[in-house]
């Protein structure tokens, strides 16, 4: 280890250099005492293992399985894990032989792992004097039929598989199981993070299937859930099993040891100057040469191959000695390069995530990570599987020349002492949900209490009903599966269909290749696309949509395919909204269309662009939530008054800001997508889109409606930190642009992110911009001032009727209340009142400091006089509207000022307000009253700051109107 590390940090290396070098020092064990302790057996069997003493983590998650609760522990890989949950099993077992196990893993390759070490742990717990040897038995896609009948005559103490299984076998025949339900006291849910996103959403379902089928044969099993360290255990945990929060325990301490290890950040010396895939082989080749281990992740299928393929080009004795290892093999070829590692037949492996888990496969030296993994905490699980032995190990980052790489690699402190991400995922997708639930209602009727207890289940019954997926009793309290085994068709791993991939051979004979899925089979194996398997080239012959295969041929070219497409999004409905700085995002339902239009050929290591072709395959559509930020037409007339191209400066905005992301929550950049439209025709005007990359959402836009403005600060410090021009991979450039990464204007999207974040006011020109520099962001943008703690609000109403129609404008008194909007500050809270809420409204006005509005004291109150006794133009009130008029001596309308000064006209008017009510469509009628209360607040805030609001005379030239308000002043007016 020594030294690979001196040459590393003191030789030249060409593509790259050492930026951090980070020392982790080893860390001692703390240990615990278990009250009351083990069985005698149990300890004996512990010391024939070398256990002297279990660990801090593992006695006090023991005790929380004894007390009956649900846990889950959230601690560093290698952190001895297992060993709590067959520890409790094993205890259970011996106080009640009758009891059963359930131990769940997400791939098979684990369960077979875990077998192994549980016989072998069964085994010295009989010798040791524990009682009868336990029963075990794997149950998986590899198991024979005969073994599985075998499994189900002699039911196992202790049953290994995985959610699939789970899905296709053991719950929709769980009569063939009976005996096993109804004894089942524990389930052990291992990996738990790895189910988040899309395949967490279906694994979720799976597990509220089970909990079904239990109580349905009487049992209430204890969940036993572990997972590397992520920020929100217990939160994930909860929406796996369908548990409420409180009914989980959480352990996050760590006792185990660690040995020493050291963490090298690499840089490249140019950005794309060297193929990293080139660079990462030359690690590779070295450390095998010093005798090293080596593990590398690659985080993709494509570059798995290229890195592969590097090694042997470079150090070709290293053929049987290296090996690639990624989703798509074939099972056969997995479990041999498994055993080859394990057994030390191989010096250096190259995997994709396939291999991050926690399988034995020996002692590593050496993790070479070949990009950041996305997250923190994928880092430091793939950083786990080496130094397992105690041994001093190294984990080494070559980053890829993206956004997200390069900010890590130049912020190496942020990342070391920054906590762990939250896991997401939707256990309530509606896309998902219409899959399983007539498996549910399969395995047992669905019930009145069960639909009742969700109103997304309601809705998604009622749905599946109509279209005669589901079917309803006669008595109308139970609902039946249409389909005799619905869960055939559900892939619970897949986004899409499967596609099989084969290859012709000289007899003619389809030789399966490997699988793709979704919309990746069409962007990876399309007509012409150059497939990559084992460091070995296919061409793709054929690809048929209807029978989804993929037909290859061997070839041996020097050019991969990347295709190009676009995409539109509709906004289907909003479930929320909220201003930020100077812009507004919304969160909502979206319909996304990509379609694919051609692909390019770009040679193996220099991405050289060599050629292009056009492709004609359908258009891809899907229904998902995303947020969205809404550019004000102010703004891009700021932007290109400046010189600066605006729908490269949102497109920017948008590959950076998916860029950052993954610093937020665990994702991958596959699971999110983004658009940016300089004008948008269902908002009219320019917005930056932000989605769930699958149908119905998997809470990670949720998730970024949240924390919009610290993604947009990081996207700000990532793009004025960059030191290119006019920007690159580094910043804004991205590996999956449909459309080239063209249009990019990297001074614009700073600029853009200036003005969204508040650091610039709307109305504040920017001088048209030096094309040879780019503006420095501020540090500290200015803190706004200080805003005394007044009772405030932002008053507006509509009305039922026209003034016509009640004589004039004379008679506003007979018009009545449609609705109000009160916003009361701080904090910003909106309170909405119809005509028989009117009492509560002018109870509320009278106990504020200050009433603002505009023309609230000519219409307004007015109107309001119709309700109440209470003298209202008594109350502290501001009226901007008659302010304004006694500056100028004539009237201005709200939408004008707002649409000159905030950049945002209004949506409506009084006349259409009115047809609103009488259609009694109320939502409109609210957003509209309220968007005018928005906009009045607003108005004011801007005045307040900075002594000024904007307006256009006849002759169309843009003036100030001076507002020398004070808040104290007006309040004590």
């Amino acid at each position: 280890m020594q030294r690979f590390l001196n040459a590393l940090l003191n030789q030249r290396w060409p593509g790259f250099k050492v930026k951090h070098h980070a020392v982790l020092p080893e860390k001692e064990p703390v240990f615990g005492t278990l009250r009351p302790p083990l069985p005698q057996a149990l300890e004996e069997s512990l010391t024939r293992m070398g256990i002297s003493a279990l660990y801090a983590h593992q006695t006090e998650a023991l005790e929380m399985i004894r007390a009956g609760r649900n846990i889950v522990v959230a601690t560093p890989t290698s952190s001895g894990k297992s060993l709590i949950y067959n520890l409790a099993v094993t205890e259970g077992l011996s106080e009640n032989h009758e009891q059963r196990a359930l131990y769940l893993f997400p791939i098979k390759a684990l369960s077979r792992d875990q077998l192994a070490t549980l016989e072998n742990f069964f085994e010295m717990s009989a010798q040791a004097g524990a009682g009868m040897r336990f029963r075990t038995a794997v149950y998986d896609g590899d198991t024979t039929p005969y073994q599985r009948t075998k499994v189900r005559q002699h039911l196992p103490h202790v049953l290994l598989t995985n959610p699939d299984m789970m899905h296709y076998a053991l719950l929709p025949f769980h009569g063939k199981w009976e005996n096993f339900w109804k004894d089942l006291r524990f389930v052990v849910i291992d990996e738990m993070h790895t189910y988040r996103g899309v395949f967490g959403s279906h694994v979720s379902q799976i597990f509220r299937r089970l909990r079904r089928i239990c109580e349905y044969y009487g049992t209430h099993p204890q969940f036993i859930l572990l997972s590397a360290t992520i920020s929100n255990p217990r939160q994930l945990a909860g929406q796996l099993i369908g548990a409420p929060e409180d009914d989980i325990d959480v352990v996050v301490e760590n006792g185990s040891p660690q040995a020493k290890r050291h963490f090298v950040f690499l840089e490249p010396e140019e950005i794309a100057a060297a193929p990293v895939s080139s660079s990462a082989a030359r690690l590779i080749a070295h450390a095998a040469r010093t005798g090293l281990k080596t593990i590398a992740f690659t985080r993709s299928r494509r570059l798995t191959e290229l890195v592969h393929m590097s090694v042997l080009r470079m150090a070709p004795q290293l053929r049987k000695r290296v090996s690639s290892y990624r989703a798509g093999f074939l099972p056969e070829e997995r479990r041999i390069i498994e055993q080859k590692l394990s057994g030390g037949a191989l010096d250096a492996v190259i995997s994709t995530s396939a291999l991050e888990m926690g399988i034995d496969i020996g002692g590593l030296d050496l993790c070479i990570l070949v990009g950041y993994p996305g997250t923190v905490m994928t880092t430091w699980q793939r950083g786990g599987r080496v130094g397992r032995s105690g041994r001093e190990s190294a984990i080494v980052l070559l980053p890829q020349p993206d956004a997200l790489d390069q900010y890590i690699v130049h912020h190496p402190q942020d990342f070391l002492n920054s906590g762990y991400e939250l896991a997401v995922t939707d256990p309530m997708n509606e896309e998902i949900l219409k899959t399983h639930l007539p498996c549910a209602a399969a395995e047992l009727p669905i019930l009145q209490r069960e639909v009742d207890a969700d109103p997304v289940l309601t809705r998604v019954v009622s749905e599946l009903t109509e279209s005669a997926r589901l079917l309803r009793a006669a008595d109308g309290e139970q609902w039946l599966s249409a389909a005799l085994n619905p869960h055939r068709t559900v892939d619970i791993r897949s986004v899409g269909p499967s596609y099989a991939i084969f290859m012709e051979s000289d007899s003619d004979r389809k030789l399966p290749l490997g699988k793709n899925e979704g919309i990746r089979a069409l962007k990876e194996c399309h007509p012409g696309a150059i497939y990559l398997h084992r460091g070995e080239t296919y061409q793709v012959e054929r690809l048929d949509l209807e029978k989804r295969t993929i037909q290859v041929s061997a070839c041996n070219v020097p050019y991969f395919t990347r295709v190009k497409s676009e995409k539109e999004t509709e906004i289907l409905e909003v479930f929320a909204s909220k201003p930020v700085g100077n812009f507004i995002v919304r969160l909502g339902r979206l319909r996304v269309t990509e379609n694919i239009l051609g692909y390019e050929k770009r040679k193996l290591f220099t991405q050289e662009l060599l050629g292009s072709d056009p492709l004609d395959l359908p258009p891809q559509t899907f229904e998902t939530v995303g947020f969205w930020i809404e550019i004000e037409p102010l703004l891009a007339k700021n932007i290109q008054a400046a010189n600066l191209h605006f729908m490269g400066g949102i497109h920017a905005l948008e590959h950076a800001a998916i860029s950052m992301f993954p610093l937020f929550a665990l994702c991958d950049r596959n699971d999110i997508g983004g658009i940016s439209i300089p004008l948008h025709p269902q908002i009219e005007k320019g917005a930056v889109f932000i989605y769930d990359g699958y149908p119905g959402g998997i809470g990670l836009a949720a998730r970024g409606y949240e924390i919009i403005g610290d993604l947009l600060l990081k996207t700000k410090e990532l793009i004025a930190s960059c030191d290119c021009t006019d920007g690159c991979p580094g910043c804004i450039h991205s590996p999956k642009c449909g459309s080239g990464n063209k249009p990019l204007d990297k001074k614009a999207a700073h600029l853009l992110l200036r003005y969204l974040l508040g650091e610039l006011n709307l109305a504040e020109k920017v001088p048209a911009i030096d094309p040879e520099n780019i503006p420095v962001a501020a540090s500290n943008p200015p803190a706004p001032a200080a805003v005394p703690e007044y009772r405030i609000g932002f008053f507006d109403l509509e009305t039922q009727r026209l003034a016509d129609e009640v004589g004039g404008w004379q008679n506003k008194h007979l018009m009545k209340v449609s609705v109000a909007v009160l916003l009361e500050t701080p904090p910003d809270t909106v309170h909405v009142f119809r005509e028989n809420e009117v009492p509560e409204l002018v109870k509320r006005l009278t106990e504020l400091d200050l009433v603002v509005g505009f023309n609230i004291a000519q219409f307004d109150y007015a109107v309001l006089k119709a309700y109440t006794t209470v003298d209202l133009n008594r109350l502290p009130t501001f009226d901007l509207l008659r302010d304004i008029h006694e500056r100028l001596g004539f009237r201005l309308s709200l939408g004008h000022l707002a649409e000159k000064t905030l950049g945002r006209p209004k949506i409506s008017d009084g006349v259409q307000a009115v047809e609103w009510y009488r259609q009694n469509r109320w939502d409109s009628l609210i957003e509209y009253c309220k968007m005018d209360v928005l906009l009045t607040r607003d108005l004011f805030r801007f005045a307040l700051e900075n002594g000024y609001l904007l307006y256009t005379d006849r002759r169309n030239r843009l003036l100030r109107i001076p507002t020398p308000w004070s808040l104290d002043a007006l309040v004590k007016k």
